[in-house]
């Protein structure tokens, strides 16, 4: 043992420290433990449940900033088949993005609070998805910081062939890497992609777990297109599976089903794999197909307006007067272009309703 005085090690049973004298039985004394009183115990308790509570509250924080920034299905859906019509608009949720010589944004639900982000920005091709803005600007694609954008490295060549899952970009290879195909590549890191298919694509679209590659191509590097037509593949590129043995012109999707236009641009449907077509005959489509969770919205390519119908073809209905362009749809809104009036970004409601530009 040592003493509690002088800290000299001492014999088990000895009364006296040799060292400095100190009795043993007083210097274990000066040593006791501290004792608190009931008031500061019960402060030094409550010090430890707020510190605790604190760290939990923090956790919580990150915990739920995580999963708000996970793009549901639906997102991801909404975000693909704008992509398809121009990507003319981009929505959070809560704000339309738009471009009016500048970067713009508006209030979804009633058009107020209209703002300019930049007006350096000039934002063509955007969509939102995980709780970020993405736009093309020539030569390429940015991520909106603040006011300012992140250039991605995505080059000009990418612009109608980019999805994104809020985890990965899926992007043609044309220009990024070594040669033409589908690549996989992750966030922050776009200059190293993973190369999933040699298909050369005019376009990709992005369904749930899978991706469509339109390949467009007449001749890659002067030789024939042996790939030509309409595929889908897993987002890993396995199972490859042959769709259509042509381009649809639009190719938009809707849970298990996915609209498209065929040869004759006249829109059918389809299961996801291509099988169970529907033609829906007199609704010949340019410049716009969308569809929302209950209805299909096109452009007569005989009037340039836009029609309203049922999934299963019934009930078409004209909702507007004036030649369109680039079919979005956005909640309970649709956003095209006014080409009678200036190319202007239009807003209208599913019934026609309300129908006014946005700025």
């Amino acid at each position: 043992m040592y003493c509690g005085n002088c800290g000299k090690e001492i014999a088990d049973n000895a009364t006296f420290c040799p060292e400095c004298g100190a009795k043993i039985e007083a210097a274990r004394q000066a040593v006791k433990p501290k004792s608190f009183s009931p008031k500061t115990k019960k402060l030094m308790k409550l010090g430890v449940l707020v510190v605790a509570i604190i760290a939990v509250a923090f956790i919580g924080l990150k915990v739920f900033s995580y999963i708000q920034s996970i793009p549901s299905e639906e997102e991801i859906q909404m975000a693909a088949n704008n992509v398809a019509n121009g990507a003319l608009v981009a929505s959070d949720g809560k704000w339309i993005y738009y471009n009016d010589s500048g970067l713009c944004k508006m209030r979804l639900k009633d058009g107020s609070k209209q703002s300019v982000i930049s007006s350096d920005i000039y934002a063509e091709h955007m969509f939102y998805i995980g709780n970020n803005l993405y736009y093309y600007s020539f030569p390429g694609y940015y991520v909106l910081d603040g006011t300012v954008g992140e250039d991605l490295g995505f080059s000009v060549f990418t612009e109608n062939c980019i999805q994104f899952d809020g985890k990965k970009f899926y992007v043609t290879g044309s220009s990024n890497y070594e040669d033409g195909g589908v690549y996989s590549t992750k966030v922050g890191n776009t200059n190293k992609g993973t190369k999933l298919s040699d298909i050369h694509p005019t376009r990709l679209l992005l369904q749930g777990d899978y991706l469509y590659v339109v390949s467009g191509f007449s001749s890659i590097n002067d030789l024939p297109n042996d790939n030509y037509g309409t595929w889908r593949m897993k987002l890993n590129g396995k199972d490859l599976i042959s769709i259509f043995d042509y381009c649809p012109s639009y190719l938009v999707f809707s849970g298990d089903k996915m609209y498209y236009t065929n040869e004759d641009r006249t829109i059918c449907s389809a299961n996801l794999d291509g099988s169970n077509e529907t033609v829906f005959e007199g609704t010949a489509v340019s410049n716009g197909l969308n569809v929302s969770e209950d209805y299909i919205f096109y452009i007569s390519s005989d009037t340039q307006t836009i029609y309203r119908m049922d999934k299963d073809g019934s009930n078409k209905t004209e909702l507007n007067a004036d030649r369109s362009g680039r079919l979005n749809v956005v909640g309970e809104w649709i956003f095209y272009e006014n080409q009678d009036y200036d190319y202007e970004i239009y807003k209208m409601s599913f019934d026609g309703s309300y129908n006014q530009p946005i700025y």
